[in-house]
C-alpha cells in the first residue's frame, strides 16, 4: 500500500546534465544571432527608424522560410520607403531584393525599390500556379498615382527552364483602379489587408480595411539617419512628412476584391456593394482585419476592427453559401486596435486577441449559437499594460503544443514613434488555462531588443523545428535563435511515492523522453541511499520511453532517498531531481496533527502589526497587483479561494499601493499538540521582493515554538512572484510538545522596496511505522500453518508471498515459513 504519493512529480521537467546547471532558465531561451543570421546593408538593419510589417513563407520552394518586409514612414503619415526581400539561404536571411524583387511590367516602376507607403503585406497563390505571390496594402498616398498609392501585387515567376528561381514581378494590371465609396478617383488609406477564398470558388481573394482622418496631424519629422537634424532624404525617404486630413469625397470604406477565378486567374475586380452591402463595408477607422473560418462551416469569414469612433468594435462578417454576407456581428467593444485570430485554447475554434488602447484581451470562441454564429467570452490579459499595442503574432515558442503570443508596441497611427515609443514588445507564454491564458512572468529577450518594436516574425530560420525570431523595431532588425533544450525528460505517470510500507519493494513507472539526442538504453538507473549510505545504483527495466524503477524493501526506522538517472549516447548523464535526492518515508500510518487550507475563516490564527503603515496580514481572496509589468501579489490562493496576504490589493491596482511597508507583521497559528512524537510542518508560501540579491533584501521568517522562545526554522528570500511549498522537521529546531505554534513574520524595513507575502495550506503531520512481526502469517489468523503454506505455494514466482523482501516468492521464502511452521504470532 502506498500511503503517500508525489503525484506528477517530474512532469515536464528536463533534468540537468553534468554539462548544464539547470533544466530551464526560463520558459523559452533565445540567443542573439543578428551578425551571423542576417546579411543586409546597415542602412536597413541599424537604427533605420522606419515602420515595418512582416510576412513569411517558402517563396522559392527550397525548404527554407523566407521573409518579406514592407516599410513606410512611421504613423499615419505620407512618405514611403523601399521594401525588402530576405531569402533564407541555408539558415541565413540574405537581402536579395535587388536580384529577385525589382522586376516590373510597368516601365519606370522598380518593384520593391519603388518608394511606396505600404502598411501591410500578405502571401498567397493568386493564380493557382503553385507559386506564392504577394499583395500589399498602401496608405496615406493621397497625391500619388494609383500605381504607387493603391494595393500592389507581385507575381511569383517560379523557376526558369533550368530550375533557377526567377523571383517576383510587379504586375499593375492585375488589380483594377479602385475608387472611393462615392465613385471618385482616389487612393485608399488601407491600414490592413488579408487574403483567402471569400466566394468559395477555389481562388484567393482579398479584403482590406480603410481609415479616415488619423489622430496624427501636421508635419512629423524623424531623424532617420541619426545625424542630429531632419533635413535629409535617407534612401529615398524624406525625414519630414505630412499627415493631412482626408478629403471626405475621397473616403473609402472596407473593400472586398474578388479573383476572376478560372476564366482569368490572378486578375481581380472590385465587388463594390454587390456582395457586401454599404452598411457591411462601412467603417470610420478600419485598423485591422483577418480572414478566418470563425463559425466552422467551411467558409472563410472576415474579422475586422473599427476603432476611434462611435460604434468601435471587433466584428465578424460571415460568408454564406449564396452571394450575401451576414453581419457585422460584434465580438467585443472597448477600444480595439491591433488584432489577430487563431486557435488559442486547442479546441479547434478560432479565438481572437485585441491589442486594446486599455489592457489587452482575448476572446475565446465558445461555439455557435442557434443562428450559426460564434459566441464569445472576453478575458483581460492581466500582465498587459494600458497602452497602444499593434502587430500581434502567434507561435509555439517553447513547443509545448500551445500558441504563444508576441504583441509589438509602436502604434501604427499615433506617436510617439521612433527613435523611441517609450514602450516595449510583450511576449506572452500560453499557460493552457482558459481564464488566464497568457502570462508574461519573465522577459525572454533583453529589454533593449523589445523596445519600440513594429512587428515580429516567429519563424524557423535554421530548420531545427523550433521558432526563431526576426524583430523589426526603431533600432532596425535583430535576429534571435531559439536555443532549444537538450536532454532527457523524466515523467512519472503514477507519481513518485513519498512513502512506502516496510518490507515491500515498490515499482515506479518512469517515462523517458529524449530531446535532441538518443538514449543510451543501458543507462536508465535508480540511485538509492539507505540510512545515508550509498548511493547504490539499480538498473531500471524497460525499453524505448517506458521504464520501471523498483524501490528496494526497507524496514521501519530506516531512511531512504532516491534519484533517477539516464544518459544520452555520446552525452552526459541526466538526473531527476537535478540536485539532491527525493526522500521517501517508511510508514504504516500518517497522522495529521493540524491542517488548515484557510477556507473556513481565521480558525484561531492571530495577527500582529509592529509599526507597519501598510501590508497587515488579512485573510482574503487575493487580488493580483503588478508594477512595471511584473506581478507582486498573488491573483489566486495556492489552492481553493482564500489565503493569508499582506494587505489585499484593489482590482487593477498597483503593487506599490498595497504592499508591505515597515513592520514586522506577524501571522501566528493556533496551538497544536504533537507531544511525544516528531512531526513535519509543510506550507505554501508566496514572497516577492524587488530588493532580492542586494544587502537590503527583505526576508520571510518561519518560526516555531513549543511554548518557549521562538526559533527560526526557515528564512526565505525571493525575487519573482509565485507559489512555492516548503517544510521542516520540528525536532530539528525544538522538542515536540502539546503547545506547539508556527508563525510567519515579514518586514519591509527600511521601507525601500516592493514586498508582498502570502501563506496558504499549512499541514502538520506525524509519521508512524509498525513493522509486521509475523510476515509468514499470510492469512492473518495468528498462527503459521497449512493455510499459509498453501497461499505461499499459490503465489510462487510472484511477490504475493515474498517474506524476505527480495520481490519474488521462491525457495528462500519457503525456508523461512518452514522454520516458523506451527508457531503462533
Amino acid at each position: 500500500m502506498r500511503l503517500g504519493m508525489r503525484i506528477g512529480t517530474g512532469l515536464g521537467i528536463i533534468a540537468s546534465a553534468m554539462l548544464a546547471t539547470t533544466a530551464h532558465a526560463q520558459w523559452a531561451d533565445y540567443v542573439e544571432a543578428t551578425d551571423t543570421r542576417l546579411v543586409i546593408d546597415e542602412i536597413y538593419s541599424v537604427n533605420d527608424n522606419i515602420e515595418k510589417d512582416f510576412a513569411w513563407a517558402d517563396l522559392d520552394k527550397n525548404g527554407w522560410t523566407d521573409v518579406v518586409i514592407v516599410r513606410k514612414f512611421p504613423g499615419s503619415i505620407e512618405g514611403g520607403a523601399r521594401n525588402i526581400l530576405l531569402m533564407n539561404e541555408g539558415g541565413v536571411l540574405v537581402d536579395r531584393t535587388d536580384q529577385y524583387a525589382t522586376a516590373s511590367k510597368t516601365i519606370g516602376d522598380n518593384g520593391f525599390f519603388s518608394i511606396t507607403n505600404d502598411r501591410d503585406v500578405k502571401i498567397a497563390d493568386f493564380d493557382n500556379d503553385g507559386w506564392l505571390d504577394l499583395v500589399t496594402s498602401t496608405t496615406m498616398s493621397d497625391n500619388q498615382t494609383s500605381r504607387i498609392g493603391q494595393p500592389r501585387i507581385y507575381m511569383n515567376l517560379g523557376n526558369d527552364q533550368d530550375g533557377n528561381w526567377q523571383g517576383f514581378e510587379f504586375d499593375d494590371d492585375r488589380i483594377p483602379n479602385l475608387f472611393a465609396k462615392n465613385g471618385s478617383e482616389a487612393n485608399p488609406r488601407a491600414c490592413a489587408i488579408d487574403v483567402g477564398d471569400l466566394n468559395n470558388d477555389g481562388y484567393v481573394d482579398f479584403y482590406f480595411v480603410d481609415y479616415d482622418t488619423p489622430e496624427t496631424s501636421g508635419t512629423i519629422c524623424i531623424d532617420l539617419n541619426g545625424d542630429g537634424d531632419t533635413n535629409d532624404i535617407v534612401d529615398g525617404v524624406n525625414e519630414c512628412n505630412q499627415s493631412p486630413t482626408e478629403d471626405a469625397s475621397k473616403d473609402y470604406d472596407g473593400k472586398l476584391i474578388f479573383n476572376q477565378g478560372a476564366k482569368n486567374p490572378g486578375y481581380f475586380y472590385d465587388t463594390t456593394t454587390t456582395r457586401m452591402t454599404s452598411a457591411q463595408l462601412a467603417q470610420g477607422f478600419g485598423n485591422e482585419c483577418a480572414v478566418r473560418d470563425v463559425n466552422g462551416d467551411g467558409l472563410l469569414d472576415v474579422i475586422r476592427v473599427n476603432t476611434l469612433i462611435t460604434g468601435q468594435d471587433i466584428a465578424v462578417l460571415y460568408q454564406t453559401e449564396g452571394t450575401s454576407w451576414i453581419g457585422p456581428v460584434t465580438v467585443t467593444e472597448g477600444a480595439p486596435y491591433g488584432m489577430n485570430a487563431a486557435d488559442l485554447d486547442n479546441d479547434g475554434d478560432i479565438d481572437i486577441v485585441t491589442a486594446d488602447d486599455g489592457q489587452d484581451a482575448y476572446m475565446i470562441n465558445n461555439g455557435n449559437n442557434g443562428a450559426g454564429q460564434a459566441t464569445w467570452t472576453r478575458y483581460t490579459i492581466s500582465d498587459s499594460f494600458s497602452e497602444f499595442g499593434n502587430s500581434i503574432q502567434f507561435a509555439d515558442l517553447d513547443q509545448d503544443g500551445w500558441q504563444d503570443m508576441l504583441i509589438a508596441d509602436v502604434d501604427s497611427d499615433l506617436g510617439p514613434f521612433c527613435p523611441s515609443s517609450g514602450r516595449r514588445m510583450h511576449i506572452y507564454r500560453n499557460t493552457s488555462i482558459t481564464s488566464a491564458l497568457f502570462e508574461e512572468d519573465e522577459l525572454i529577450l533583453p529589454e533593449w531588443a523589445l523596445q519600440s518594436t513594429y512587428d515580429s516574425a516567429p519563424i524557423d530560420i535554421n530548420n531545427d523545428g523550433w521558432p526563431d525570431l526576426l524583430i523589426g523595431a526603431c533600432y532596425g532588425l535583430s535576429v534571435w535563435m531559439n536555443n532549444p533544450p537538450i536532454g532527457i525528460e523524466f515523467e512519472f505517470p503514477s507519481g513518485v511515492p513519498s512513502s512506502v510500507t516496510p518490507g515491500t519493494p515498490t515499482d515506479v513507472a518512469v517515462d523517458l523522453t529524449v530531446i535532441g539526442g538518443t538514449l543510451d538504453p543501458s543507462s536508465p538507473a535508480l540511485e538509492v541511499s539507505i540510512d545515508n549510505e550509498g548511493p547504490i545504483s539499480y538498473p531500471m527495466s524497460g525499453s524505448g520511453s517506458n521504464w520501471t524503477a523498483t524501490l528496494p524493501s526497507v524496514d521501519c526506522g530506516q531512511t531512504m532517498s532516491v534519484a533517477f538517472t539516464a544518459n544520452l549516447q555520446g552525452g552526459g548523464q541526466y538526473r531527476y531531481p537535478s540536485v539532491g535526492e527525493l526522500d521517501i518515508d517508511v510508514i504504516t500510518n500518517l497522522v495529521i496533527a493540524f491542517e488548515d487550507d484557510m477556507e473556513s475563516g481565521a480558525g484561531g490564527w492571530t495577527t500582529s502589526n509592529d509599526g507597519a503603515s501598510a501590508g497587515a496580514w488579512e485573510l482574503a481572496d487575493p487580488i493580483a497587483t503588478t508594477s512595471a509589468g511584473l506581478q507582486y501579489a498573488p491573483g489566486d490562493a495556492a489552492s481553493g479561494t482564500f489565503c493569508w496576504v499582506t494587505q489585499n490589493g484593489l482590482p487593477g491596482g498597483s503593487a506599490g499601493t498595497a504592499d508591505l511597508d515597515g513592520g514586522p507583521v506577524t501571522l501566528t497559528s493556533p496551538v497544536f499538540d504533537i507531544s511525544g512524537e516528531d512531526a513535519t510542518v509543510s506550507f505554501s508560501w508566496w514572497f516577492a521582493n524587488d530588493d532580492y540579491g542586494t544587502s537590503a533584501q527583505d526576508t520571510l521568517l518561519v518560526q516555531v515554538s513549543n511554548g518557549g522562545p521562538w526559533v527560526t526554522a526557515r528564512s526565505i528570500t525571493n525575487d519573482s512572484a509565485g507559489w512555492n511549498v516548503a517544510s521542516f522537521q520540528v525536532s530539528d529546531h525544538v522538542s515536540p510538545s502539546s503547545t506547539m505554534q508556527v508563525r510567519f513574520q515579514a518586514a519591509d524595513s527600511p521601507n525601500n522596496s516592493l514586498t508582498e507575502v502570502a501563506i496558504d495550506d499549512i499541514m502538520v503531520q506525524r509519521i508512524e511505522c509498525e513493522a509486521d512481526d509475523c510476515p509468514a502469517d499470510l492469512n492473518g489468523d495468528g498462527s503459521i500453518g497449512g493455510a499459509d503454506l498453501g497461499l505461499l505455494i499459490a503465489a510462487w514466482g510472484t511477490d504475493g508471498g515474498d517474506l524476505n523482501g527480495d520481490g519474488i516468492t521462491n525457495g528462500a521464502d519457503l525456508g523461512l515459513m518452514i522454520a516458523e511452521f506451527g508457531s503462533d504470532c
